[in-house]
């Protein structure tokens, strides 16, 4: 029989195991600790009720050995309260601005139905899309979504002051459709 190990101890029994592993993490758990921030987040969802109201975050992906490209995104946080902040998503990428979503997007984003926390999209920078042409469809989406333009200028000046360069921003050519079979 294979034993099982829990901390150093060999258990031949899997319940034995099981038990020791649920004891140990039993002594680990603080309890008052999570009832009390369980009191201090019903009492802030009390006072604030657009608590639940997802965040939308605008980065840079971090440079690491086997990442060649270059990466900005806009990311959504669907669960803005949950403690546990950091995942695979989010892990590679600088958050250099956080605001909170429009209704439009939080329309858009109840609507359907998400298996992760986060929502990433992003932009690969290379020579047809450069990070002008990036940051300017970034900004015409958000002025599409009915963003403030004191709130885009912001997120401009994070990118620029990121990148250390000033970025020229292109109005967006709209096209119309025709109906040809009218």
């Amino acid at each position: 029989m294979i034993p099982i190990c829990v901390n150093g101890k060999d258990y031949y029994n899997r319940e034995e195991a099981l038990a020791a592993w649920f004891e140990e993490w039993l002594m680990k758990q603080d309890f008052e600790q999570d009832l009390i921030d369980r009191e201090k987040e019903l009492e802030y969802r009390r006072t604030h009720p657009d608590w639940d109201i997802p965040y939308v975050m605008y980065g840079v992906r971090k440079k690491h050995k086997s990442i060649k490209k270059n990466e900005i995104a806009v990311f959504y946080d669907l669960l803005p309260r949950q403690k546990r902040a950091r995942t695979a998503e989010t892990h590679w990428y600088k958050v250099l601005y956080k605001r909170k979503a429009t209704p439009e997007e939080v329309e858009s984003l109840k609507a359907g139905e998400y298996t992760r926390r986060y929502l990433v999209y992003s932009l690969f920078i290379e020579k047809r899309m450069t990070l002008d042409k990036a940051l300017s469809l970034i900004v015409a989406d958000d002025k599409l979504l009915g963003i403030t333009d004191n709130t885009i200028s912001e997120i401009v000046t994070a990118f620029e002051t990121f990148f250390n360069r000033k970025f020229r921003i292109y109005k967006p050519e709209f096209t119309t459709q025709l109906n040809l079979f009218t």
